[in-house]
């Protein structure tokens, strides 16, 4: 058994000449980055190994989720795969990078991006997951969390149980 948390990274921002892959957080992404950094830590989700996208907001989102961590040695594995990735793409990496013979329970986060991000989520829960007020599934810097029994799960729809789903807004204490 071990858990899969799927993030999108927090919330970036369109006012300069950038190029999508360098698009850097904004002030209230980085806010949010480090806020579900502590609530994930206050809530024992902190994870041993994260996938990232190479895509600048998802590595700041990473960046300052990780230094709210106690646990700093988290391994971070930056995959092109990931960038724009299609849900079966952002489960096939889950599954690999999950697929390590390691024994007991493990914790992997993968920080990522729309609309796969929210496909990979609607394809594992074995229940439907819950939508914002707004309509929306998985909101900037929102976290899946989900139980992983077997790691061919991830290959299969509907395998997972969705344990929790954190969005910044919904989180006490926020704004």
């Amino acid at each position: 058994m071990f858990e899969l948390l799927l993030t999108r990274h927090a919330k970036s921002d369109w006012h300069g000449d950038f190029a999508d892959i360098d698009r850097p957080l904004n002030k209230r992404g980085r806010a949010d980055a480090e806020m579900m950094g502590r609530f994930l830590a206050d809530h024992a989700l902190t994870p041993r190994h994260a996938l990232v996208s190479p895509a600048r907001r998802a590595r700041e989102t990473f960046a300052l989720m990780n230094k709210t961590w106690a646990l700093k040695n988290t391994q971070v594995t930056i995959d092109n795969a990931l960038y724009l990735a299609d849900a079966k793409t952002l489960l096939a990496a889950a599954a690999a990078s999950a697929d390590t013979g390691d024994k007991g329970r493990k914790r992997l986060i993968l920080i990522t991006h729309n609309p796969g991000l929210d496909d990979a989520v609607t394809r594992l829960a074995a229940s439907p997951p819950p939508y914002s007020d707004s309509g929306k599934l998985m909101v900037t810097a929102a976290t899946a969390v989900f139980a992983v029994a077997r790691i061919e799960d991830l290959r299969e729809p509907a395998s997972c149980r969705l344990t929790a789903l954190y969005r910044p807004r919904e989180i006490d204490g926020a704004k």
